[in-house]
């Protein structure tokens, strides 16, 4: 109903009033988040790319870095959001400016005597990728104080024509052709370098190579990889990313550093909302299986209940390769095809892989999978496989991963999609509009397989009334509804009791016939 301010002049009234719940949008959940070192691309800041060539465009290709490989192969395994926070080191975490990576630039004079130095060209962004980077300055007007500016890459032994603006200047009165605008434009500019002007003038002919990027990776330490809350570097720079998030350090196996990814996912209360991410994990390279549980239990020492565990590390060739970045493109594509309810292991994801680090047998697992290390086995006729689905929360609620990452999207759901409800007034009807949204919500997620319940009534329900809003709570202005939820459980062991009857002795009615036709 309008407010009593409608109705201080006569005439006739119409007024548009919402009845009963609202849809919710459900929380996406297959996004993920690396965290680690490469060659080229901002520094500290969570960049979105969607495909293994924007990955590329923005932050290089240079495999040497676990970083990169872990882009390509989560792209690789059905991956489709990833952001990425490039790191290096810092003289000061707490500090942004600290950062050691430094852009390649050059410095072009009039080429005088003495020379005069008039522009400096920078890489867009540190590292070392900038070093093969040349511009070339063509058909200077020195009447006009005009120019053409070329960029080239090297790739291989041979440089190639990226860019070109032609008829730029130093003079800034020239706002439609100066050289930092133009290179600065949101839609022409340049992807590769830009510019600072020292001084007007015309730059001497000729070609000119970048160089002095550095990667800013000498010295680098396990808090730059976890970073600093405040200075919003490291796993902080995510904070404002509004998806949940499955988060790695591609091939850090530092016990520091996953004590800290652990941390972040547990106790950072900046995300939104807090505790609806999980941080994925591969144990150090040349463990056995004694010495995988002894660094979870003496070196990490932390379970959650938000995390994955990961062993051994695959190979492809002669290359051994961390396997939590094809888990999480694993993650991705199993939660757009089957379900984030669906447990992301089992033949239906063969890694493309050539083999496994350590090679984990039945017996071995008969140990890890007891204390949540899921491991990485070849099932015979299969491929190798992730075969296993825990968390470290082994004797809880969340011990299956499917389990914890589906409540996380229940979770960030009611959260995005209650703002709505906060400072309506707490009563009755704003009880039933919760109520009834909430409940629209899980019977979505109902109509998909997402419980084990048989009916609705076995699967979930949703209370919010004057039980669940006593008036002392009513009176703080706080509401409260409550959501119970049966979710499903992987099949993890799948049994067959083969049961031997002596002739004639089966028992009646239990003989199953083979249809035929």
């Amino acid at each position: 109903m309008p407010g009593n301010e409608a109705f201080l002049t006569p005439g006739v009234k119409i007024f548009e009033e919402e009845v009963g719940g609202q849809a919710f949008q459900p929380a996406g959940t297959s996004a993920a988040a690396f965290v680690g070192t490469c060659d080229k691309g901002p520094i500290g800041r969570a960049t979105l790319v969607t495909s293994w060539y924007d990955y590329q465009r923005k932050f290089g290709h240079d495999l040497s870095f676990h970083m990169t490989r872990a882009a390509k192969n989560f792209f690789y395994m059905g991956g489709q959001r990833l952001w990425v926070v490039r790191t290096c080191h810092y003289t000061d975490i707490t500090d942004p400016l600290t950062a050691t990576a430094v852009a390649a630039s050059v410095t072009v004079t009039d080429g005088g005597e003495p020379a005069t130095d008039l522009v400096t060209f920078e890489a867009l962004t540190p590292g070392t990728w900038g070093n093969d980077l040349m511009v070339e300055i063509a058909n200077v007007d020195e009447a006009g104080g005009t120019f053409d500016l070329i960029v080239y890459e090297k790739h291989g032994d041979r440089y190639y024509t990226m860019e070109r603006f032609e008829g730029v200047t130093l003079d800034e009165s020239d706002t439609e052709h100066f050289v930092e605008d133009v290179l600065s434009h949101p839609t022409r500019g340049s992807i590769y370098i830009k510019a600072t002007v020292l001084a007007n003038g015309n730059p001497a002919e000729g070609s000119y190579h970048l160089t002095g990027g550095d990667n800013g990776t000498t010295g680098i330490t396990d808090q730059d990889y976890i970073g600093d809350q405040g200075a919003q570097t490291g796993l902080y720079a995510l904070d404002n990313v509004d998806e949940i998030l499955a988060i790695c350090h591609p091939g850090n196996t530092s016990a520091t550093v996953i004590i800290g990814g652990l941390n972040y996912v547990l106790n950072n209360f900046n995300r939104r909302p807090p505790q609806s991410d999980i941080y994925v994990y591969d144990l150090p390279l040349g463990l056995e299986p004694q010495e995988a549980l002894e660094f979870v239990r003496d070196q990490v020492t932390m379970t959650t209940g938000y995390e994955a565990v990961y062993y051994p590390w695959v190979k492809v060739g002669n290359r051994e390769e961390p396997v939590a970045p094809y888990m999480l493109g694993i993650y991705a594509k199993n939660d757009m095809t089957r379900g984030v309810w669906q447990a992301p292991a089992g033949a239906k994801f063969p890694l493309p892989v050539t083999g496994t680090a350590y090679e984990v047998k039945e017996t071995d697992q008969q140990v890890l999978n007891p204390r949540g290390i899921n491991c990485i086995r070849h099932i015979p006729w299969e491929g190798i496989l992730p075969w296993g689905a825990r968390t470290l929360d082994v004797h809880g609620k969340f011990r299956y991963l499917n389990v914890r990452r589906f409540v996380n999207a229940i979770k960030k759901t009611l959260f995005e999609g209650s703002q709505q409800f906060v400072f309506e007034l707490n009563g009755p009807k704003l009880w039933e509009r919760i109520e009834d949204t909430a409940r629209r919500l899980l019977f979505f997620y109902y109509s998909l397989g997402a419980f084990a319940g048989k009916s609705p009534e076995e699967s979930f329900y949703a209370k919010c009334d004057e039980d669940t809003n006593p008036p002392e709570l009513v009176e703080q202005g706080i509401v409260t509804c409550e959501i119970g939820i049966v979710p499903p459980k992987p099949a993890e062991f799948v049994v067959f009791n083969v049961l031997i009857y002596p002739e004639g002795a089966l028992p009646v009615g239990e003989v199953t016939e083979v249809l035929t036709g």
